[in-house]
């Protein structure tokens, strides 16, 4: 891949300007500029490989020669065990090379995108899509399944498990939604780090648990449809029999969800939700929404069409519709998600 490269040498870090790779994480990437990539060798002093994110701390020597421990999030477990990184390559005390995109908020804080180790194996652990130093790497691969299980795979209609394919729609940039005066004055207050309640593994509620990077499952049960979701480990509840009156239920993150058959499309609405943010980014929400989707297997069960209408008038402009898909990799499972606050 072909690069223009500006330097300016601030040693023992070297800082290079150019143009980088996307990449998702649970938080907000505006927190990083990835317009510049900073670059240091140092000893993996501390290293926490878990969800919601990976964590390294390397201490490398600052401008004076005093030592500095960098903070560094990577992608979380659940994207790196797609991509073959499974955790083992790194270990305390390895003299690592390293580069990512630095925080714009938090000094000695980045999102490192490679890892060289001592063996010269370089991971790809924060949206980098090609190898800086080696020849190749170890990363660069999305959604790797095993061959046995995607040979045995078998599914029908909705009932198998569904990742991604269209993206998820609560990041800046992704959407065309529109708050209303109050909500955006509140979104403008949302502190990404503070605020977030998925950094304190809080799982989400709807509609954002619908966007998540993540595989589902849809499973029949007796009377209900249950969701399960990687990530967070999260249940979604959608009654099919014996529903009752939604106004008599309690509300919950999720709210309660009632669904019906209109031929192969399942229908549901969900209503009683007490989540407070619309999206991910700090967009409030209030108990009045209303979630509709429609869920529609096509191409031989390959694809499940989505669309979700969310009606809430206190905080959307309009209705925000989101017309999306989900695809069938054949061998891909709902893993344990298992978030943890250990080093938070």
């Amino acid at each position: 891949m072909n690069r223009k490269w500006i330097f300016a040498a601030i040693p023992p870090l070297l800082m290079l300007t150019a143009h980088a790779p996307s990449a998702s994480a649970h938080h907000s990437m505006s927190e990083y500029d990835r317009s510049v990539v900073t670059e240091f060798e140092g000893e993996v002093v501390q290293l926490s490989w878990t969800n919601p994110h990976v964590l390294l701390w390397v201490e490398t020597p600052d401008e004076s020669g005093e030592p500095v421990v960098w903070e560094m999030e990577g992608s979380a477990v659940s994207a790196q065990r797609r991509r073959g990184v499974m955790g083992g390559e790194v270990s305390v005390g390895d003299h690592v090379r390293v580069a990512g995109w630095p925080s714009v908020v938090r000094p000695a804080h980045m999102q490192v995108t490679n890892i060289l180790l001592p063996d010269g194996v370089e991971l790809l652990v924060g949206g980098a899509r090609e190898p800086r130093w080696a020849d190749s790497a170890v990363g660069g691969e999305r959604n790797l399944i095993d061959p046995a299980k995607a040979a045995a795979a078998t599914g029908e209609g909705i009932f198998r498990v569904w990742s991604q394919g269209s993206g998820a729609w609560y990041f800046t940039g992704r959407s065309d939604y529109e708050l209303t005066e109050s909500a955006a004055a509140a979104k403008a207050q949302w502190d990404d780090i503070e605020d977030n309640p998925i950094m304190q593994c809080v799982p989400p509620g709807m509609p954002g648990l619908m966007g998540n990077p993540y595989p589902m499952e849809f499973i029949q049960r007796d009377g209900y449809i249950e969701l399960r979701f990687e990530e967070f480990d999260a249940r979604r509840i959608i009654h099919m029999e014996d529903a009752g009156d939604p106004a008599e239920m309690p509300f919950s993150h999720m709210g309660y969800s009632v669904g019906h058959w209109d031929g192969d499309t399942l229908v549901v609405r969900t209503t009683r939700i007490n989540w407070d943010y619309f999206d991910r980014q700090g967009a409030p929400m209030t108990t009045d929404v209303v979630v509709d989707e429609r869920f529609t297997a096509v191409e031989n069960g390959d694809r499940l069409n989505y669309l979700m209408t969310v009606t809430d008038p206190d905080i959307l402009v309009r209705p925000f519709v989101w017309d999306a898909y989900f695809i069938w990799r054949r061998g891909e499972e709902v893993n344990l998600y298992d978030c943890t606050l250990e080093y938070q």
